[in-house]
């Protein structure tokens, strides 16, 4: 099977928001009030001292370019450097955001919710709207030109076949190293060319495909045995 045939393009149009979490253009009160019954849940289990200036919905559900697989990106905006602690202050928060995920699986709606902890001096590209002031801080962009379908899935492609080969190798580093490649691919596009930009939505139809999750079990794995001793 070709890898375009089962990759999906990252979005769907539709007319509205999606009915299961706002109301109009509002949040929908019961939404609100467990989502930012999460936000203090998570802040409690970092378990260090940060100020939580906003919380806020942003990624693909502030949009009506939603799909049933796009999560609900939750973040709690803070000033990394008003933070005090002998770690990395980012790698520090990623680091509690994949260990809360691996601890609990939440849902608001059926929809997965994805914690983070965001720096206030770098905001998250698209739609954002704050939790705490009950408002909209940027409403989401709609695509301004056609989207280059056939470049994404090329691009793709291309990508999926490169990742497919490291998790062969069993090389922790150099799935390290494709994790971190990734990452910086996609916020690179969404900084230069936005939500409907050639990077996100191929990092958004191999996180569709699921072998993003393969990625990211391989190396899982991989640590947990280099960390083991057998007899």
């Amino acid at each position: 099977m070709k890898i375009k045939e089962f990759l999906s393009p990252g979005f769907e149009v539709h007319q509205d928001l999606n009915p299961h979490l706002w109301q109009g253009n509002n949040i929908k009160p019961d939404v609100k009030n467990k989502l930012l019954t999460i936000a203090r849940h998570f802040a409690d289990y970092v378990d260090i001292e940060f100020p939580i200036l906003d919380v806020v919905v942003t990624g693909g559900q502030t949009g009506k370019y939603y799909t049933d697989r796009s999560d609900l990106d939750l973040h709690l905006i803070t000033d990394y450097s008003k933070i005090d602690c002998d770690q990395e202050v980012e790698e520090l928060f990623d680091t509690k955001r994949l260990l809360y995920k691996e601890k609990y699986n939440i849902t608001v709606k059926n929809i997965e919710v994805e914690l983070y902890v965001e720096d206030v001096s770098k905001p998250a590209v698209g739609g954002s709207y704050s939790l705490l002031k009950d408002k909209w801080l940027r409403l989401s962009t709609s695509p301004t030109g056609e989207i280059n379908q056939k470049k994404v899935n090329q691009q793709a492609e291309k990508l999926s076949i490169l990742i497919r080969r490291i998790i062969s190798s069993n090389d922790l580093e150099k799935l390290q190293t494709i994790k971190k490649t990734l990452k910086a691919y996609r916020q690179a596009g969404l900084s230069k060319d936005g939500e409907f930009g050639v990077a996100n939505l191929t990092f958004k139809s191999l996180r569709n495909s699921g072998i993003i999750q393969e990625l990211l079990d391989k190396i899982k794995e991989l640590e947990s045995e280099q960390l083991s001793l057998r007899q």
